[in-house]
């Protein structure tokens, strides 16, 4: 029997080293014969051989097809569709380097300052300080190790034990790591080691080619580093160095430990220089006084750069490290913000890029604070962003990240790689973990969501020739009605051990609905009658993913509790497009403005039943979307834990007035396309407030006016307010080399204009100690109010708001308030009602409102 399945390749940097390693782990646990068909360019691979994989090219978009023979064939494609789904889409880790300007745009304080460095690419963003080490990346091979082999046979037998040990060698490192990205790098390198591509040509040089096995290594390498780096594909091009790595690795196991890498000792921070550096290099690194990395020859998704990012190790590339200035012990900057190498750094540099450090570690701890702290727009109204989980560990790390609850559980991963479905008892177990994880915050598992194009061996469902409109989710309830209702018993033994609702797949006529919930009232009554104790308000939800059910909502509001739509499936379903057909990638687009209607029509007949209603579905972590979800007046979005920080911040800069204005221009544009240039012009948002409290810094310490601008810069950066502090402080310091901006009576008030700024702001600084200013009094400054103002808004707002705080400093009262106020919230109450800014009040977070009760 050949099974097929086909998907389009959602990774930005195609199907490299590492997701390609993961498919292969997948594909060796089954017997069938598994290819993979690159249907642009017609490349055909072996799942079970990671090299052949990558060297099918495959690239974002390109239209994939899975062609599975054997007797377990079913399996195996029911558990590749669950890889495909829902693990391939999350393989990206390399994220866009940033933008890198002509040349490096030097800090003001330092624009008078003779200095030395070179330029290179930031790779990994951030400032590191320490001490150049310089690195020879090359492996030293024992000449006579090269000479021809004496006895192939037994050479080859040599190479088979040195592969195996290398494969333990792995396979132990994996044991003992628990770091994600070291961790798909190990997976991704001992998918190499066992690679039959690699066996083969080893095999070859060696009893055909009668030469030793470093010989043949060395051979190897070079192979299959051609033809990595021979690839158009940048990313295919960088996974040259994990074959030599593999390779280095190999040498090691066969020829001593001698030639493994060797971490060097440091015992003060220090930035390495390296023309090149293999990721088992990287790792052999001393990680607590490695503070930044220059290399020659990387890119962006190269696995010494991930690596680099996954420890937030700043990274240059591109940088000429065989110039001579580069020598070892230099004390040295790394600014990957500019986009280079500080060297020698004099004492101005030093203090600056103190400063830029603790920007940097101040703006860390404000989203660490921000993602733990509950969703909420810029009013204060609550809304919920939940996660999508499918084991009790991605669920642990969906909560470490800001998860305020699983938006969806998968179930059906329970159900997989078993020769028969867990039992009631082990389901209840893995159940109760997960809520034992959650603490107390609401969880939604869907039950069983298999058949159709997720089949499940045991089952033995037939194939369908079209598996997703098929014989799938709770249409297969009835026939394996025992299944169902074990699961069921399961959930809802688990609801004692916290919150926990329970959602059904697929759901599409209300006679559906009405089976469901009598067996769910069964079940419930079951475990009354046994004694087994469980949540009798446990709630009973549906899916919306099926057109039919979002035009019977009314019917279905009369048997289930709450709905969630799955957005990708109801997408599909709705515009007729099979998802997976790169040729219909046009049609299958959430910015559909007839989809909208259609959300919003669900959302509506939801909401006037008074029933709770989320979404989950890629829609959901588009940040794109975000103010059309908003304006639809969903109660929760469920998303993949990756983007929950980036979505916690953008959610904070919407109104629900603005977010309900752009959905009702949204629904009355003629396209997707005229929807998308929508989203991208710049939101025309309500303001923040000029001054908050958070804007306010006492007893601050700076040694110039230039410390001094750039603290109040760096907190419009800290809190969001722009992203781009630089930029921001080179526009007031232009200004104030025009003129001083100290006012006499010991205050200062730079200003500037800047398009780098998200909002209109004022920060307020008292200094513990006076800054020299060449004040018109020729005081020194104890009082400094910066003030920012939006390019947009300069010929309006920028002279008025200066005015008034000129004439307010002019009077004595105000002076002296200031001077003795003691707390920003007393300031920021002042100030702005001194110069008519009444600033938004924010409900506390117990108070807050949802956005229904709006």
């Amino acid at each position: 029997m050949l099974l097929e399945h086909r998907f389009i390749c959602p990774l930005i940097n195609g199907i490299h080293a590492r997701p390609a390693s993961l498919l292969e782990e997948v594909a060796r646990g089954f017997a069938a014969r598994i290819e993979l068909t690159n249907e642009k360019n017609r490349r055909q691979a072996d799942c079970k051989s990671v090299l052949s994989i990558v060297s099918a090219d495959i690239r974002h978009g390109d239209s994939c097809r899975l062609q599975i023979a054997g007797q377990d064939a079913p399996a195996a494609l029911a558990r590749l569709t669950a890889f495909l789904e829902q693990t391939l889409p999350h393989c990206e880790t390399a994220a866009p380097a940033p933008r890198v300007p002509d040349e490096p745009l030097l800090p003001p304080a330092l624009d008078q300052t003779h200095w030395h460095y070179l330029k290179g690419v930031p790779t990994v963003a951030g400032i590191a300080c320490g001490e150049l080490h310089l690195i020879d990346g090359q492996p030293v091979i024992p000449p006579v190790a090269l000479l021809p082999a004496a006895e192939p046979g037994r050479e080859w037998q040599r190479a088979e034990q040195s592969l195996e040990k290398l494969i333990g060698y792995f396979d132990e490192q994996i044991a003992h790591t628990s770091q994600p990205t070291v961790l798909e790098m190990l997976h991704a390198h001992r998918s190499l080691a066992r690679d039959p591509a690699l066996r083969r040509q080893l095999e070859a040089s060696i009893v055909s080619g009668g030469n030793s096995l470093a010989a043949a290594i060395d051979q190897a390498r070079e192979f299959f580093t051609g033809t990595l780096t021979a690839s158009s594909n940048t990313t295919l091009r960088e996974r040259a160095l994990d074959v030599q790595d593999v390779c280095q690795q190999l040498y090691v196991q066969a020829y001593g430990p001698g030639l493994a890498t060797k971490a060097p000792a440091w015992s003060k921070p220090v930035i390495v220089v390296a023309n090149q550096l293999t990721p088992g290099q990287f790792l052999a690194l001393d990680k607590k006084h490695l503070k930044g990395l220059v290399l020659g020859h990387a890119g962006a998704t190269s696995h010494t750069v991930i690596l680099a990012r996954s420890f937030g190790i700043p990274t240059l590339v591109g940088v000429a490290t065989g110039e001579a200035r580069l020598a070892a012990g230099l004390a040295a900057v790394l600014d990957a913000e500019a986009g280079l190498l500080l060297l020698d750094p004099p004492m101005a540099a030093q203090r600056y890029y103190a400063l830029e450090l603790a920007r940097l570690a101040d703006r860390e701890n404000h989203i660490n604070h921000t993602s733990q702290a509950p969703g909420t727009i810029q009013t204060g109204a609550r809304f919920e962003l939940a996660a999508n989980a499918a084991s009790t560990e991605e669920a642990e790390r969906a909560f470490a990240l800001g998860a305020e609850s699983i938006g969806l559980f998968r179930s059906e991963m329970l159900f997989l790689d078993q020769p028969s479905p867990p039992d009631e008892t082990a389901q209840l177990q893995i159940y109760q973990r997960l809520l034992k994880t959650a603490g107390g915050r609401m969880v939604i598992i869907r039950t069983l969501d298999a058949g159709g194009d997720k089949p499940l061996p045991y089952l033995h469902l037939p194939a369908e020739e079209n598996p997703a409109l098929g014989y799938r989710a709770i249409r297969i309830y009835r026939e394996f009605e025992t299944l169902f209702r074990t699961q069921l018993r399961a959930l809802l033994r688990a609801s004692a051990s916290g919150p926990l609702r329970i959602m059904i797949p697929m759901v599409t006529t209300s006679d559906e609905a009405r089976w469901v919930k009598n067996i769910f009232q069964e079940e419930k009554a079951h475990l009354s009658a046994t004694g087994l104790p469980f949540n009798p308000a446990t709630q009973l939800g549906a899916m919306i993913e099926v057109p039919a059910a979002a035009y019977a909502l009314p019917v279905l509001g009369q048997e289930f509790d709450f709905f969630s739509i799955g957005s990708n499936d109801l997408l599909q379903y709705f515009a007729a497009t099979d998802r997976a057909d790169a040729r219909l990638a046009h049609l299958y687009t959430p910015t559909n403005p007839a989809f909208l209607q259609l959300l919003k029509n669900i959302v509506d007949q939801a909401h006037a039943q008074q029933k709770w209603i989320g979404l989950c579905g890629e829609m959901a972590g588009q940040i794109r979307c975000l103010p059309l979800l908003l304006g639809l007046g969903l109660d929760e979005i469920s998303v993949s834990a990756n983007v929950l920080r980036d979505l916690k911040m953008e959610l904070a800069a919407w109104q629900l007035a603005e977010s309900r204005q752009l959905l009702l221009t949204a629904l009355g544009c003629p396209s997707s396309r005229a929807v998308e240039a929508l989203l991208a012009q710049p939101a025309d948002r309500t303001p923040l407030a000029l001054l908050t409290p958070d804007l306010v810094l006492l007893d601050a310490v700076a040694a110039d006016k230039f410390e001094a601008i750039k603290l109040a810069t760096d907190r419009l950066f800290v809190l969001g307010r722009t992203q781009q502090p630089r930029a921001l402080e080179r526009a007031v310091w232009e200004r104030e080399q025009i003129g001083s901006t100290g006012f006499g009576h010991a205050f200062a008030i730079p200003h500037g204009k800047s398009g780098a700024l998200r909002s209109n702001s004022l920060v307020l600084v008292k200094f513990k100690t006076p800054v020299a200013w060449d004040s018109l009094d020729g005081e020194p400054v104890k009082i400094m109010i910066l003030v920012a103002i939006r390019e947009a808004d300069a010929h309006t707002q920028h002279m008025s708001i200066l005015a008034k705080l000129a004439r307010r400093v002019m009077d004595e009262t105000f002076r002296e308030e200031l001077q003795q106020a003691a707390d920003g919230t007393t300031i920021c109450d002042y100030v702005n009602a001194c110069i008519g800014a009444s600033p938004r009040v924010r409900p506390a977070a117990a108070a807050a409102p949802s956005l229904r009760e709006l």
